[in-house]
């Protein structure tokens, strides 16, 4: 029972994830169109770069929360320890 309820879940994971590919490339096409209208921009590179602006930086933001709230340190705010240089005798 508890394997097909998470075999189900997965199943809806990917369901969810294709449908926010989808429409960040209809997002990122319809940027495309518009920047293309306004300066002439390169339709094809302009979508591929609004695309992927669009589906990884939401996906960026997600998955910093999720580290977060499971506790693991944050990388993006990483202080480094300071290190002796130089003549130290």
């Amino acid at each position: 029972m508890m394997e097909t309820a998470i075999r189900r879940l997965n199943t809806l994971e990917y369901v969810i994830l294709a449908v926010a590919m989808a429409l960040a490339l209809a997002a990122g096409a319809l940027a495309a169109w518009m920047l293309h209208g306004a300066t002439g921009a390169s339709f094809r590179v302009s979508w591929i770069v609004s695309s992927l602006l669009f589906f990884g930086v939401p996906g960026l933001l997600v998955l910093r929360r999720e580290r977060r709230a499971v506790g693991a340190p944050d990388t993006t705010e990483a202080e480094e320890e300071p290190t002796a240089e130089g003549n130290d005798g």
